[in-house]
């Protein structure tokens, strides 16, 4: 599985998204931006390009994850992309979701 994860820098410092990358390496690859962002590459660009090549999206809920413009942003296109969703807890489950169930937290903030 080629994943794209989403998530709020505020929540996840470096070394958890190293411990969400350990975690997801069972499943398959995962672009996590922080980790595995191109030098020199706009990261607009870089987002656009994981997206287009996800087989998945994987949503890392925290409390400041609704908050950010970025999350809401990837949320919304990686809806409209029709890609398969999960979620993972801070507790570190992983879930099956539906895209309804997170849209209208990214939707609650302008």
């Amino acid at each position: 599985m080629n994943a794209f994860v989403s998530y709020s820098r505020r929540d996840n410092p470096f070394g958890r998204l190293i411990e969400i990358e350990e975690q997801l390496a069972r499943i398959g690859g995962a672009y996590i931006d922080d980790l595995h962002h191109p030098p020199n590459v706009d990261r607009h660009v870089a987002v656009i390009a994981a997206l287009d090549t996800a087989d998945a999206f994987i949503a890392v809920i925290t409390p400041h994850y609704p908050l950010t413009p970025w999350t809401r942003y990837e949320v919304k296109e990686a809806a409209r992309r029709g890609l398969p969703l999960l979620l993972l807890t801070e507790t570190g489950a992983v879930r099956e979701a539906r895209y309804d169930e997170l849209l209208p937290l990214a939707n609650t903030i302008p």
